[in-house]
């Protein structure tokens, strides 16, 4: 997901390295999350959510960050169904690691087999996240390096 006003998108040179994408609210502080998960070796890039401006995800159905990554750590808690939801809805949907705490992970499950985001392609880390916890989560559900 990215506002429309100017973020950083993935680079067209090759690199190794996977890419996350981290959707996270300015209060839980992205550029410190997204340092702590560049040190661990991944290409990340931020997004603040639908709630910080326009998101070219939820009104246009596409985003460009969204489309290059190959995992997305969703950390916008109850304001990121709708982008959880979307996120699996794409034509190539990436990986997702959601944070959630025990009451959302069941209000999913609820919601039917398909839901609004289907189980194989969501990794849960429980509210609050270690950095360990994260860490393995991403590692959990990034594609295999080549």
């Amino acid at each position: 997901m990215r506002r429309r006003s100017a973020r950083q998108p993935w680079s067209d040179a090759p690199d190794p390295r996977a890419r996350v994408l981290l959707e996270c609210g300015p209060e839980a502080a992205p550029s410190i999350v997204a340092s702590v998960i560049e040190r661990h070796g991944y290409e990340v890039r931020t997004c603040e959510g639908p709630g910080s401006g326009p998101c070219d995800l939820l009104q246009d159905g596409a985003c460009a960050l969204v489309d290059g990554a190959d995992v997305v750590v969703n950390m916008l808690g109850t304001s990121g169904s709708t982008v959880l939801a979307q996120v699996s809805g794409q034509r190539r949907p990436p990986a997702v690691v959601a944070e959630m705490t025990r009451p959302q992970v069941k209000a999913v499950a609820r919601s039917g087999p398909d839901g609004p985001v289907p189980a194989e392609h969501v990794t849960v880390v429980h509210t609050p996240v270690t950095t360990r916890q994260l860490i393995d989560a991403i590692e959990a559900a990034a594609p295999p390096s080549s």
